[in-house]
């Protein structure tokens, strides 16, 4: 009995490889791609598509790099061998840049969420009833154990995906291909700024760090699993520009808040009952924000857990839900709100593109040398 209650319980703890690329997805396909389109294009213009795909390319270099380092310690994760490897106070600050990075997130998607769905859902509504309604079912998601909540983003990331890429397909529609031309540019200065800013897109991947020895079996499949995942997103994101751009034109996008749901808005079926596309495509995305939220608020929690001795994640969920409720409604106006996008860039690039890898290259360094003096 005891022996099948330890198996049962290293289940729930465990993941495959490729649960671990759908949670990645998850976690990834979150509030970012409603917006994307006023990121990229003020700065790529027509040619935002090319900042998505080199955007695309950069990121999955920063994961491979974590992929990497993550190897060098099998059996552990970031909150027992950056202490070692770096010093304590070092370590514990690399992992706070984490925690903060991950932190900002949750703010920004909660406030961008209940912002849209109270501009074209719920009219009146106060965005804060809805931050405290999606946080509470959050919560209760990530109050559960590993198994379960990979099973809920499963489930809910493939209908949520299905509906929306059917209603986003008769967007087809409106298309005009001119609107994509001329496929050059005399800013390219402002495609690498755009590839930059991508970050938004792709952030999530950091999550490598911690659950890295949680997958169980077949790790020498992840980077394609993991490729994967960056393709589909890649496509993702290219397929919500290109089709934004060439509905409603470059310039129009830029005077627009949520360009991609007035995509959606454009399209009328003469003859359906159906109206209003862009509700539907609401309710489809609601999925997609629960499980990207649910899946921070649960890595946030194991962290925290790790570092102060906890046996239980559970507590710091519940220590966790007023101070995401707290930073989401401190978010107040679109100024104040754009401000905290460029911040959470800033500090997922500087993370990503510099701190790691300087990390991997030290740990690298490291264990030749520990190998070479065992020799």
């Amino acid at each position: 009995m005891t022996v099948s209650i330890m198996a049962n319980l290293e289940v729930k703890s465990k993941m495959s490889v490729r649960q671990f690329g759908v949670v990645m997805v998850s976690i990834m396909l979150g509030a970012q791609f409603v917006g994307l389109p006023t990121q990229l294009v003020p700065l790529a213009g027509q040619l935002a598509w090319v900042s998505v795909i080199l955007g695309g390319g950069l990121f999955f270099g920063a994961t491979w790099i974590m992929l990497k380092l993550a190897d060098l310690y099998p059996n552990s994760d970031l909150t027992e061998y950056l202490p070692r490897l770096l010093g304590k106070w070092l370590g514990v600050g690399v992992i706070g840049v984490l925690v903060l990075l991950i932190l900002v997130v949750t703010w920004v998607t909660q406030n961008q969420f209940s912002r849209v769905l109270v501009f074209f859902m719920f009219d009146r509504t106060p965005t804060d009833v809805i931050i405290m309604s999606m946080l509470a079912v959050v919560a209760y998601c990530a109050l559960q154990d590993l198994g379960t909540i990979v099973r809920v983003a499963q489930f809910t990331f493939l209908v949520a995906v299905a509906m929306i890429g059917a209603i986003w397909s008769v967007g087809i529609f409106n298309f005009q291909p001119e609107n994509l031309l001329p496929f050059w540019t005399n800013k390219p200065i402002g495609v690498l700024q755009a590839t930059l800013s991508t970050w938004g897109t792709y952030g999530g991947y950091e999550i490598i760090l911690l659950l890295f020895p949680l997958i169980s079996q077949k790790r020498n499949k992840l980077v394609k699993v993991v490729g994967f995942g960056f393709i589909f997103i890649t496509l993702v994101s290219v397929i919500v520009v290109v089709m934004t751009v060439g509905v409603i034109t470059a310039e129009t996008v830029k005077n627009e808040s949520y360009p991609t749901l007035v995509v959606v808005r454009s399209v009328e079926l003469p003859g359906t009952f159906i109206e209003r596309l862009e509700n539907y495509f609401l309710i489809a995305w609601i999925p997609l924000i629960f499980n990207s939220q649910a899946l921070f608020v649960y890595v946030l929690a194991q962290i925290m857990t790790r570092l102060s001795g906890f046996a239980d994640h559970r507590p710091w969920v519940l220590a966790l839900v007023p101070l995401i409720y707290t930073g989401a409604t401190l978010l107040d106006g679109l100024e104040l709100s754009a401000l905290a996008g460029k911040v959470l860039t800033l500090l997922g690039g500087v993370f990503s593109l510099g701190i790691i890898p300087l990390v991997y290259l030290y740990a690298k360094w490291k264990n030749q040398g520990v190998t070479a003096g065992e020799r």
